[in-house]
């Protein structure tokens, strides 16, 4: 993984944790967001701009936020696909794996200002940019063949065809290129259509945060804390648990959580999704419930098709999850086969073997943390939540992370 645009964990230090965020300090990470002013509205921040709130962590996710807003500069621009051609750089870029860095020369653009500009500009692809340009032609899989060796000539003729088609063509599309700069260098990280809507990682946490300010000031006593964040300038992971731990019998003690993620990438979408966190020996891992009523308050705003208005609809309809961990004692004391859990085990082991392609990379590391035979008495069930904790502790990336949350989720709760 590239460690400039590499997605990355923040380790919280308990002896830096404030865990609380004054809300001035909290909207100043949306100072010239397009949705500024609505969040300012829909929360009445000038009531409530000299109030803290009191969330585990919360600045420490703060502070990084601040340093990737003062780092990583965003910017979109308007841009014909006619007017853009690929060259090569001739020096290796961090951030870039490709040790001659394919290049986007935008010749001819519209600038945030609605200016057009004809010097031209260079930006490096980063992300599944080149994908997203190439599949306007229906051509990503060959084109990123021929780029990636080096055939560039044959590359570009294939898109000088489509180039020299009528301006009104079909492949000459009007698209936002969104570009970020950091330390003096331009990359396009995606390409959308003008009507993308980009919520953002700033979005995301100050809208969340509020709400859960929100909910502890009508609710006193209903605590939270941030549990695990994982970030960067395009993508964010943030799980918030409740305070409240509960006795899950087998699973040991557990609490309600959301997970909050935002992907601004690609076709991108912000989801709240209600979660279970485990709690296993001073760390844990999370499953996603099987309880219809729970999935139901779930939230999904797609980037490209959800408009504004629609999304703050959405988000407010998010509530308190402080009392859904008795929904999730009674679904994990329900578990079929909790008395087997050596067989449990085997499911999981089994469900990352190389037969499923898209799970083939985890085969060894899953392998080396489910590969120990274990117990079937109900006391070794413990070992085998030890394993799925190792499971959640895999420095792999955040997608695919996901994936091993819902392939044990299915075996754990469902039996599959």
């Amino acid at each position: 993984m590239i460690e400039r645009f590499r997605q990355k964990q923040i380790r919280f230090d308990k002896d830096k944790n404030k865990g609380r965020v004054k809300v001035s300090r909290l909207v100043a990470l949306l100072e010239g967001h397009p949705y500024e002013d609505k969040i300012w509205k829909d929360f009445n921040i000038k009531g409530i701009e000299s109030e803290y709130i009191v969330v585990g962590n919360i600045d420490q996710v703060c502070t990084v936020l601040e340093k990737i807003k003062k780092e990583y500069i965003s910017f979109n621009l308007k841009c014909y696909t006619e007017d853009v051609f690929f060259s090569r750089g001739q020096e290796k870029i961090e951030g870039v794996p490709d040790q001659n860095p394919l290049i986007f020369n935008l010749n001819n653009f519209v600038n945030d200002d609605g200016e057009i500009v004809d010097k031209g500009l260079q930006a490096y692809a980063i992300y599944d940019s080149k994908s997203q340009f190439f599949e306007t032609f229906s051509m990503a899989k060959y084109a990123n063949m021929l780029f990636d060796k080096k055939l560039d000539a044959l590359a570009e003729l294939n898109l000088n065809f489509f180039r020299g088609l009528s301006a009104k063509s079909q492949f000459n599309k009007y698209q936002s290129y969104r570009m970020i700069e950091n330390d003096g260098e331009t990359f396009v990280r995606g390409i959308t259509s003008l009507s993308y809507k980009e919520y953002g990682v700033d979005f995301s946490f100050v809208s969340t945060m509020l709400m859960l300010h929100k909910y502890m000031k009508s609710n006193p006593g209903n605590n939270y804390r941030i549990i695990f964040a994982a970030l960067n300038e395009s993508k964010l992971e943030i799980i918030v648990s409740s305070e409240g731990l509960k006795d899950a019998g087998d699973f040991g003690k557990i609490s309600s959580a959301i997970s909050i993620k935002t992907n601004d990438v690609g076709k991108g979408a912000l989801s709240i999704t209600h979660i279970i966190n485990v709690v296993v020996k001073g760390g844990g891992f999370y499953l996603y419930p099987k309880d219809n009523k729970v999935k139901k308050k779930n939230i999904s705003i797609n980037h490209g098709s959800t408009s504004v208005s629609k999304a703050f609809e959405e988000l407010s309809k998010l509530d308190d999850f402080y009392d859904y961990a008795d929904v999730f004692v009674k679904e994990l004391k329900e578990v079929k086969g909790i008395k087997t859990p050596d067989d449990l085990r085997k499911r999981i082991l089994l469900r990352f073997a190389p037969t499923l392609s898209n799970l083939k990379p985890l085969e060894k590391q899953m392998s080396a943390i489910f590969g120990k035979v274990i117990g079937n008495e109900i006391k070794d069930f413990a070992f085998l939540l030890e394993m799925c904790k190792k499971a959640e502790e895999l420095e792999i990336d955040y997608d695919l992370k996901d994936r091993v949350r819902i392939e044990i989720s299915d075996i754990l709760l469902n039996n599959k």
